[in-house]
C-alpha cells in the first residue's frame, strides 16, 4: 500500500469565475500575486495523483455609515472589545 503524500499551498488571492461545463465538473479561476503563490509546490501539487481537496474562505468586510442603522453587530463587537480590555 502507498502511504500518501500531503502537501499545502495557502495564499490570498480573488475568486476570479466559477462556472459549470457541460459534463458537470465545476470549474474555478482565481487570480493571485506571484510572490505570494509558491509556484513550485503548486506545480507539485497539480501533478500530484488521487485529487486534491479545496478549502475557499472569504475575508469580506462592511463598511456602515455612521449615522446608518445596523442590525446590532457592530454594538456586539463594541461591546466583546469593551470585554478583552477588562
Amino acid at each position: 500500500m502507498d502511504n500518501a503524500i500531503y502537501k499545502e499551498i495557502n495564499f490570498n488571492g480573488e475568486l476570479k469565475n466559477a462556472k459549470v461545463s457541460n459534463g458537470g465538473d465545476v470549474v474555478i479561476q482565481l487570480s493571485a500575486k506571484s510572490e505570494d503563490v509558491d509556484m513550485n509546490l503548486l506545480g507539485e501539487i497539480m501533478k500530484a495523483k488521487g485529487g486534491i481537496h479545496i478549502s475557499i474562505e472569504s475575508n469580506q468586510t462592511e463598511l456602515v455609515d455612521e449615522g446608518e442603522e445596523s442590525d446590532g453587530q457592530i454594538d456586539l463587537l463594541d461591546q466583546e472589545e469593551d470585554e478583552d480590555e477588562d
